[in-house]
């Protein structure tokens, strides 16, 4: 199957998480995602002025592991896989040891995975009695899921081998600590305990767990967030985040990145230069015969086939290039842990002519407005091309734990289609009657209309994405739904 999760990155770059999960009993896996990206003819957004390098320049694509899936309360149980295997790794270290790095990594990663998961729930639920009560359950089990962890701190010390590997363990301990202040907040924002506590026990859990974290960081001088901080947080935002990236590394897949068509291309260049050097021949041959060597027309039709020569030849190669690049993929990306091969994914990009998109496609993208139909402006159109091939046993070799497929994290820079944009504000009059105004303004929004195809096992599924974004950044991204 194909999961997609969009969201906004940050003011100018839009990410899609996208999840292919192999079947557990087939060999390998194809899937097929194609893209096509919608964009007002106003923006001045084509062929001739966004090329395909600018394309793949703006746009950042990660593969990583999908991370093994619990529920936080399944954390809580001292028989859970990932808890013995930490354990397992803290009686036993050994120096310099990856594998107990990795069980740091791993656990403090499913930790996070299962908080987010937890706190996604309490967001879904529309009951408040309901959400409170799932609140309290996060709060509970994320205090839970701590001790725990730092439960075996004193295991670790006992020996000189894990005294050296202390280190990495208190990495994955000041990360799951700021994960857990980070959802705590996150509920104090959304549901407000300390206004609508009416004799919930939420808003003392939620104080108690963060005065003891408080104090627990103090202890381990871990780097806080200060209201009144000299340098503006800075150095604890560039600690966390080279905190998720140690604890996250050991998820993202190393990969190798080439041409798909280098040899294609190479061949069709050669075959340009071939016709485009037969052209000049001939002529030179014919004027030849005709007028003789070193005469004044041989001499000028000489310097014209030559002159046409490098024409035809750049004529034919842009063909060849443009044929190639929309009939075959762009990129050929292998995926290879250590020895083994775990699969591929290739990508084309191109632009199309409205008139060649699909009627499914267009279906999905519901182009109905007359103020927009009726002046006959066609939008321009991106086609985005992705194949992936997963072999599933070689997923299911890379880890102990259950992994159910990767996750490819796709991010569109869309700084370049905000360039010739209008300003974001307009100004505007609000009548009230009586010949009273007020002045006020509103917002100059454009919208760029993601149509995504995902096939796979002979399932073909349309989504569709609608963007809105104006000068100053993106502002909004919601699925449409026919």
């Amino acid at each position: 199957m194909i999961s997609i999760k969009p969201k906004i990155h940050d003011s100018n770059t839009l990410e899609f998480k996208v999840g292919f999960v192999p079947n557990d009993g087939a060999t390998y896996n194809d899937f097929y995602m194609n893209t096509w990206i919608f964009i007002p003819e106003v923006l001045d957004v084509n062929r001739h002025t966004y090329s395909k390098d600018t394309f793949y320049n703006d746009t950042i694509s990660y593969l990583r592991l999908i991370t093994p899936r619990y529920e936080l309360r399944e954390l809580t149980d001292q028989h859970s896989l990932p808890f013995t295997r930490l354990q397992q790794a803290c009686e036993n270290p050994v120096n310099d040891n990856k594998e107990f790095e990795t069980e740091v990594k791993m656990y403090a990663s499913i930790v996070k995975s299962s908080m987010r998961e937890a706190y996604n729930k309490i967001v879904k639920e529309a009951n408040e009695e309901t959400q409170r009560s799932l609140a309290c359950d996060l709060v509970e089990q994320s205090k839970e899921v701590t001790s725990m962890y730092r439960s075996l701190r004193p295991t670790l010390l006992k020996s000189d081998a894990g005294k050296q590997m202390a280190v990495f363990f208190d990495f994955g301990d000041e990360f799951i600590s700021n994960i857990v202040e980070q959802h705590l907040g996150r509920i104090v924002k959304l549901l407000n305990p300390r206004q609508n506590n009416n004799g919930s026990p939420l808003l003392p859990m939620i104080t108690q767990l963060l005065d003891s974290e408080h104090k627990y960081r103090k202890s381990r001088q871990y780097l806080d967030v200060e209201s009144k901080s000299s340098d503006d947080n800075r150095q604890f935002v560039y600690h966390a985040s080279l905190l998720k990236k140690y604890i996250e590394s050991n998820l993202y897949l190393p990969t190798h990145k080439r041409r798909n068509t280098a040899f294609l291309e190479q061949v069709a260049f050669s075959v340009a230069a071939g016709i485009s050097m037969v052209f000049a021949t001939v002529v030179s041959f014919a004027f030849q015969q005709t007028y003789g060597n070193f005469t004044l027309p041989f001499f000028i039709a000489l310097v014209i086939s030559y002159m046409f020569k490098d024409r035809i030849k750049d004529l034919i190669r842009n063909y060849f290039a443009h044929g190639l690049g929309s009939r075959f993929y762009d990129y050929l990306i292998t995926i290879r842990v250590g020895g083994h091969k775990i699969g591929k994914v290739k990508e084309g990009f191109d632009f199309v002519s409205p008139q060649d998109v699909s009627r499914h496609v267009n279906e999905k993208r519901a182009r109905k407005n007359p103020l927009v139909v009726n002046r006959g402006v066609d939008e321009q159109v991106i086609q985005y091309r992705k194949y992936v091939h997963l072999r599933r046993k070689a997923v299911d070799r890379l880890s102990a734990y259950p992994i159910n497929g990767i996750n490819n994290i796709v991010r569109y820079n869309l700084a370049e289609f905000m360039r010739k944009m209008d300003n974001p504000k307009v100004p505007l009059y609000v009548n009230q009657g009586d010949a009273a105004l007020n002045f006020t303004s509103g917002d100059k929004a454009y919208y760029l209309n993601f149509i995504i195809q995902c096939k796979y096992e002979g399932i073909s599924e349309y989504k569709r994405y609608r963007v809105c974004l104006c000068r100053d950044g993106i502002k909004d991204i919601e699925e449409k739904h026919q």
